[in-house]
């Protein structure tokens, strides 16, 4: 049975207490957290009072009091709370970039994003929101930022304080109340990415629909992103969070994968690529991208993209993967399909985790992002089996370093028209799999001296760098793409 209740919602003139909310209101008029409240108009009035001068009564940077209150509404679930308050965050000055990183409770965003103060009382309404107590390092941190701000107000550091605080204190309050009351049925919405974010299917061949998530705001260079096999779009979640400042993005699930749907014709290397030029012509306005980034399974498809189509993209960045299935890995993609088909799913996505992210990964066993590795783990979970054998079938037999049988295309000898940057996380395969793409470098370069391929590896960083090792990853992707 839903928890939402209906709100009271008495006319002007009926109710002293409601025409005192209308009144801080404006013209917006009573809302669904009014009407609840009105249930009890004591509450109600007291609230209106408690939060009129929380909101417009303190002496808060406004941009600070934005921030906290969107990163309690992010850590609680609170949809409406926060879709209520990023439209005025965004008034007091708060970019697109720096709200990702506020909704990003993955982990904390990177310096570069917040300021030292806004990071400071982020941290802070996260040990308030999460575990209550705050230590006091974190407070002094905070108190140090805010006497800067008291400096040149002359303001009180302590009044600063105990308003952040009280910030944080009020708007948890606001949040479970409107969570536990499912105010306005929003309590199982998620809550929103703060950019313009659409979804799109796409068709592809005969049949078949790809799903697509745009990621975009205006005048931004385009990148693409292309997943591992057994994950769909949100795996790059953590990382959109500091890319979506700079860049629009384009999110797909290939096939099988997401709500992406499943062909019946066997899938390749080239195919996965094709896919991708397919989206770029479809939903990129100029029909070009500034890069295709692959991990995996998206590696090798981004390696095929770079060879098949040249004047689509200035640059690919291929990560974690091989340019032809490594001896051995038929049989193992084989073992694997029956696997899943034996013991199921889930069964797979326990074994698949434990080697993505071997220790010591900040992703692996007891370490501090686990909560990232869960999710990754549910990711494997949601894919079908048909959609897992569709992608393994691609990596169980393809070399790019000879003419793709369908194209004629050999990746040795298209070097030097798409700049290139191979990427590998240190402890991938036990560091195997950062010494065949490094040999893959030096074996392009030697062919194509002109082409000039990159290589650089993430330290502490499993399969999937983008995820355990964000900062460091972003750090060399986004170094590169200022060369591009």
């Amino acid at each position: 049975m839903s928890r939402f209740i209906p709100g009271k919602f008495p006319p002007p003139g009926a109710s002293p207490v409601a025409d005192r909310i209308r009144e801080r209101r404006g013209a917006r008029g009573l809302t669904p957290l009014d009407g609840a409240l009105l249930h009890v108009p004591p509450v109600a009035e007291g609230w209106n009072s408690l939060l009129g001068a929380i909101r417009t009564k303190g002496a808060l940077p406004g941009d600070v009091r934005e921030l906290m209150i969107l990163r309690v509404a992010a850590r609680n679930h609170a949809a409406f709370e926060w879709i209520h308050h990023e439209h005025v965050a965004r008034s007091h000055g708060l970019n697109t970039a720096q709200l990702w990183a506020i909704r990003d409770t993955s982990g904390l965003p990177p310096p570069a994003v917040l300021s030292p103060l806004q990071s400071a009382a982020l941290i802070f309404a996260d040990h308030s929101t999460v575990s209550v107590r705050v230590p006091s390092h974190v407070t002094s941190t905070l108190q140090d930022h805010l006497r800067l701000v008291a400096a040149a107000d002359k303001l009180d550091v302590d009044d600063l304080l105990v308003e952040a605080a009280a910030v944080v204190a009020s708007y948890n309050m606001v949040s479970r109340f409107l969570v536990a009351l499912d105010v306005a049925g929003m309590s199982d919405h998620p809550v929103p990415w703060p950019v313009d974010r659409t979804e799109h299917k796409v068709p592809v061949g005969s049949g078949h629909l790809h799903a697509v998530t745009l990621v975009s705001h205006p005048d931004a260079p385009w990148i693409v992103f292309a997943n591992s096999l057994l994950t769909n779009e949100t795996m790059w979640d953590s990382l959109i969070s500091t890319a979506v400042g700079t860049y629009n993005i384009l999110l797909h699930a290939q096939r099988g994968h997401g709500l992406s749907s499943t062909t019946d014709s066997p899938c390749t290397i080239p195919i996965l690529a094709h896919d991708i030029a397919h989206l770029i012509a479809t939903l990129v306005p100029a029909g070009t991208v500034k890069s295709v980034i692959g991990v995996s399974q998206g590696g090798a498809a981004t390696l095929a993209f770079s060879a098949l189509y040249p004047s689509v993209t200035a640059s690919a960045i291929a990560c974690d993967t091989g340019a032809r299935t490594p001896p051995g890995n038929t049989e193992a993609w084989k073992e694997r399909i029956a696997f899943a088909k034996t013991d199921g799913i889930a069964a797979l996505a326990a074994v698949t985790v434990d080697r993505w992210f071997p220790a010591p990964s900040r992703c692996g066993k007891g370490g501090e992002r686990s909560a990232r590795t869960e999710a990754v783990k549910r990711m494997i979970e949601s894919t079908s089996i048909p959609g897992f054998e569709l992608g393994a079938g691609a990596l169980m037999a393809y070399d790019l370093m000879k003419p793709l049988s369908e194209d004629g295309v050999d990746l040795l000898h298209t070097g030097g028209k798409v700049k290139m940057l191979l990427v590998a996380g240190e402890l991938d395969g036990g560091g195997k799999v950062g010494i065949g793409m490094k040999a893959l470098c030096n074996e392009w370069n030697a062919s194509t001296p002109a082409a000039k391929i990159e290589y650089i590896e993430i330290p502490g960083a499993g399969h999937l760098p983008m995820i355990d090792e964000t900062e460091r990853f972003w750090d060399v992707v986004s170094a590169f793409l200022k060369t591009v």
